[in-house]
């Protein structure tokens, strides 16, 4: 019997410190395979100062919030302020930016042409799916002169009042992008996406933003729960993101792609 509850307790003390140590993990969720060298670092350095981070990477645009939103990880790194707004005031989400990580600009991208002169009347043109992200490629479309747009702060394809090529613009999920530059001329693609397709967006993209005061909005940014606001531990990984050496890792994995902003 004395055997039996040593061991009932040994077995409690273990499920205790297994629970202790998954409560421990710091879990930031990624989008794709986006950012790898530089939160890998991350990871590497929390570890030596006994804080435990886990990296988890999700296939499409929605899920990192709503996975912070629903506590399934504890911060996120993969969006700009505008799509984070939105996301909160969409879903009901408290949700806060407590960082800038760097400014990652969208481009206009094809395998078939090297130059807009070279689109034809009617020719289809992808964006991403996303309103934020589809409003940003519509913005960029129109400060090349391909179409023009009304006044909406966050333009979707009913705002286009003129289109004088009768161009087809269609919307899809933005990791499915660069797939589809098999079949359409141009589409518009975010840099981190366009870098996991193999593209270098300063050589490859055929028009890339520029980062003004009028779309800083766009700079990218490491969110948390509102409520986790005072979180001690997160605190650190992001003072332990902004450093240099995290700036020399975005420069490098993103072939000089986005610009560090911190």
């Amino acid at each position: 019997m004395k055997k039996t509850l040593i061991l009932f307790i040994t077995l409690l003390t273990l499920v205790g410190c297994g629970s202790k140590s998954k409560e421990n993990v710091v879990r930031v969720g990624l989008h794709g395979g986006d950012q790898t060298k530089s939160w890998n670092y991350v990871v590497e350095q929390a570890a030596q100062e006994g804080i435990n981070v886990e990296l988890v990477y999700f296939s499409d645009y929605p899920q990192p919030n709503a996975a912070l939103n629903s506590k399934e990880i504890d911060m996120n790194a993969f969006q700009h302020h505008i799509y984070l707004d939105d996301e909160s005031q969409q879903n009901g989400y408290e949700l806060t930016a407590v960082a800038d990580t760097f400014y990652s600009p969208l481009g206009l991208y094809s395998r078939s042409i090297k130059d807009l002169s070279e689109l034809k009347d009617g020719d289809k043109i992808a964006i991403p799916s996303d309103r934020t992200n589809g409003a940003r490629a519509l913005q960029l479309l129109q400060t090349h002169g391909l179409l023009k747009l009304n006044d909406a702060k966050l333009p979707d394809k009913k705002d286009i009042v003129e289109n004088p090529h009768n161009f087809d613009i269609f919307e899809l999920e933005a990791s499915n992008l660069p797939g589809a530059l098999a079949e359409v001329p141009l589409a518009a693609i975010n840099s981190g996406i366009a870098v996991d397709a193999g593209f270098t967006p300063s050589q490859d993209a055929i028009k890339l933003e520029t980062l003004t005061e009028e779309n800083s909005d766009y700079v990218n940014l490491i969110a948390i729960r509102t409520e986790d606001k005072d979180r001690k531990d997160l605190k650190r990984i992001v003072e332990l993101y902004q450093t240099d050496a995290v700036k020399a890792l975005i420069i490098e994995e993103t072939s000089g792609a986005s610009v560090p902003v911190f």
